[in-house]
């Protein structure tokens, strides 16, 4: 099972709620990468070669055969010894008589007595038969180095619904892996509602054994869109025979950039990696001021594939929003939404990657739909 130094390579932040995005603006999930063969048969491989199969010698008839009468008759006149009484003669074969040759026979020492090889006759005009190639059996390349960095630029943008206009991102993203860890940053630009920002952050993963490991990021923006500052830290434990079970808790603060406005809270996650596949759950308890208001979260996702060739991300999330920012600014709107998100990640080659992504977000101020695009670019 990987540890957490190799969990990070599939994407930037975490499955569940980005520490840049506000309740529904999630459109970036993580989840660890899976190392398991990829089988790539070959195709219009050439058929193995098949031997021949070596015939037999053929019986030769006794008349095509040099005559042995000279051998019989040296035999007979030899005078037996007196002292050894000879042994008694084999009875003799019966001797096949061969039919008298035409004049126009070639003689008996010119016939060549080895096999000859048939091959079945086709018409001249016969079509070409087709050959089915032998199966040949599948290759596994070998896997790819893991990340010692790795870059990501993404850009997107979503139309709302209710004449609200777009909602445009553009991201830059790196990772690193160093003797403390994975140390992970992001710098995003946003702009939606008439209200445009900027957020930075930086994240450090730390293993402190081969069951425990602790992820804490800190982070700053500006606008009403992002968080004056915030930091966040979690814990993770690892179960099971080959430590294919997770289960985290972490807490979090952030101070809005307006005097009154700040939001902490609680996460609970819980990941199953299982043969292709890694399961991903959680809940997320925010408690959002001014006033103190709960505002739960959860959130699901499943990936499919890894990084070494495709990966597919489907991430469902459902959460009661406490305050919202609008055209007229942050406001209480203590309203439910839902958003589905769906990631495409097809390796190029083993220093790039296309990254895709759709996204639907629905509550009842507006609905969106958002697509964003990118590129990523890996150091082993």
């Amino acid at each position: 099972m990987k540890t957490a130094l190799a969990t990070l390579g599939l994407s930037f932040g975490c499955a569940a709620l980005p520490a840049s995005a506000s309740a529904d603006e999630s459109t970036d999930i993580q989840v660890p990468t899976l190392q398991h063969a990829r089988l790539m048969p070959l195709m219009n491989s050439a058929p193995a070669p098949v031997a021949a199969p070596v015939p037999a010698p053929a019986a030769v008839p006794v008349a095509l055969l040099p005559p042995a009468a000279p051998v019989a008759a040296s035999v007979a006149t030899a005078p037996a010894s007196p002292a050894t009484p000879a042994a008694p003669a084999a009875p003799a074969a019966p001797t096949i008589r061969a039919a008298p040759a035409p004049p126009n026979a070639m003689p008996a020492t010119a016939v060549d007595t080895t096999p000859a090889q048939l091959a079945l006759a086709a018409p001249v005009d016969a079509a070409p038969v087709a050959v089915t190639p032998a199966e040949s059996p599948a290759v596994a390349p070998p896997e790819l180095a893991p990340e010692s960095g790795a870059l990501e630029l993404v850009g997107g943008d979503g139309n709302m619904s209710n004449g609200y206009g777009h909602a445009r991102l553009m991201s830059l993203r790196g990772m690193a892996v160093t003797s403390l860890g994975v140390v992970q940053g992001e710098l995003t630009q946003q702009s939606r509602f008439g209200y445009s920002g900027n957020y930075g952050s930086v994240s450090l993963t730390h293993d402190f054994s081969p069951d425990y490991y602790s992820t804490v990021s800190v982070g700053t923006g500006n606008s009403p869109l992002f968080s004056s500052w915030r930091v966040d830290g979690t814990g993770y434990r690892k179960f099971g025979s080959e430590l294919q079970y997770v289960a985290g808790i972490g807490a979090y603060y952030a101070k809005g950039n307006e005097s009154a406005r700040s939001d902490q809270g609680l996460l609970l996650t819980g990941i199953a990696y299982l043969p292709g596949t890694v399961i991903e759950g959680g809940v997320r308890l925010n408690w959002a001021d001014p006033g103190r208001i709960l505002g739960p979260s959860e959130y699901i996702a499943a990936t499919f594939g890894n990084d070494d060739r495709r990966a597919i991300i489907v991430r469902y999330e459902h959460a009661k929003e406490t305050y919202k920012v609008l055209p007229g600014g942050p406001e209480l709107v203590n309203f439910k939404s839902n958003t589905v998100n769906l990631q495409w990640r097809e390796r190029i080659s083993r220093i790039s990657m296309l990254l895709a992504g759709l996204e639907y977000y629905r509550s009842p101020a507006y609905d969106r739909l958002s697509f964003n695009l990118g590129w990523r670019w890996s150091f082993r």
